[in-house]
């Protein structure tokens, strides 16, 4: 699995979660994942400020939404915390870092991430890549000083591209063609 961001993570976040606690998706298997740009602890400013940075609307728009989108974050916050002990509530309930660093899942990772990414700290990569090897989960990593956040392909294709098929080979028993 390839993931982007912590959008893409938090898909994997409950994949995984599925293929380790659901009969019914038990026979899958989950050989690798690779995570462009991401994890990263869960904030309501954080995400308000990735909304304003991507957003194309006028000041007054982009700023108006932007309130909007931290108060309705603000009232999620507030109802997962309640909600711990609602049975059905256990999506709003999550805690999304915490699975990641207990995460069943102990197929090999590999992270790709930059220290001038602006939206996911590097930091905190680095602490989710401490706590799998910790678990003895086989880990690669690839850390750049100058990319945008999921941008590394497009500022190092090659040390990317060379990361990734190297996870792959190695880690996945999967001959890579000479010439892609």
């Amino acid at each position: 699995m390839h993931t982007f961001s912590n959008g893409g993570c938090r898909v994997y976040r409950y994949l995984t979660d599925l293929m380790h606690n659901s009969k019914q998706f038990a026979s899958f298997t989950l050989r690798g994942v690779i995570f462009d740009s991401a994890p990263s602890k869960l904030k309501i400013f954080r995400g308000v400020r990735v909304y304003t940075s991507v957003c194309n609307y006028s000041f007054c728009v982009k700023y108006f939404a932007a309130a909007c989108l931290f108060l309705w974050l603000v009232f999620v916050v507030v109802v997962s915390k309640c909600a711990r002990c609602i049975p059905f509530a256990r999506f709003l309930a999550d805690d999304f870092w915490t699975f990641l660093c207990e995460d069943p899942a102990s197929c090999p990772h590999l992270y790709l991430y930059s220290v001038e990414d602006a939206v996911i700290p590097y930091i905190e990569v680095e602490e989710l890549i401490a706590a799998r090897r910790s678990q003895g989960v086989q880990v690669l990593t690839q850390r750049w000083d100058d990319s945008a956040h999921v941008a590394h392909l497009l500022a190092h294709r090659e040390t990317y591209v060379m990361a990734c098929l190297d996870f792959v080979h190695r880690y996945l028993h999967v001959d890579i063609p000479s010439k892609l």
